[in-house]
């Protein structure tokens, strides 16, 4: 999974480094909680992004539905926080989130001065160009077509998968079936 603030560099523009850090640390601790409450793993903290990963370095059963739990629970928990900045006068904060589901390497990458753990692989690629496709299909939550399929049916009953096709994506020889999600209202 990866997630990212949209529109942060302007929004950083609007407001002093003071509120841009609380902004930022109440980002991370909500996202933080919403992923770590459904077994996922925050590996990296990338300026306003994140990179989670669920089902490494512990196996995970079910990871995928344990992903999509995660991304309707950071959805709900930005809204919540949005409510809160609307009330004191502050612009909201949008979100876009990425899911792939396959086969990864998980282990440390680096030198014997700084080694850190990551994965690496075809599907965390996919997963990052998934989130930056929700800035252009305009939807907070994408998901592949592997996620879709894991799903189990009665956790499908309470959320909204929207086909939205084949998409081409940079560094992929076959276009990629992309799927938004989003709560069922």
């Amino acid at each position: 999974m990866f997630s990212d603030i949209r529109g942060f560099t302007a929004l950083v523009e609007s407001q002093p480094p003071e509120e841009t850090i609380d902004l930022l640390n109440t980002y991370y601790t909500l996202m933080f909680d919403a992923i770590n409450s459904h077994g996922g793993v925050v590996n990296q903290m990338i300026g306003d992004g994140l990179m989670a990963i669920f089902g490494a370095p512990l196996p995970l059963a079910d990871h995928p539905a344990h992903a999509v739990r995660a991304a309707l629970e950071m959805v709900a928990m930005i809204e919540q926080f949005n409510a809160e900045r609307a009330a004191c006068g502050k612009a909201a904060v949008h979100i876009g989130i990425g899911i792939a589901s396959g086969d990864m390497v998980a282990g440390y990458t680096g030198t014997q001065q700084r080694a850190t753990y990551t994965c690496i692989g075809d599907t965390v690629n996919l997963a990052a160009r998934l989130e930056a496709h929700t800035k252009v299909a305009l939807c907070t939550v994408l998901v592949d077509a592997a996620v879709r399929a894991a799903l189990p049916a009665g956790l499908t009953a309470g959320m909204t998968l929207e086909a939205l096709g084949a998409v081409p994506f940079k560094g992929k020889a076959l276009a990629v079936e992309v799927f938004a999600l989003s709560a069922a209202t």
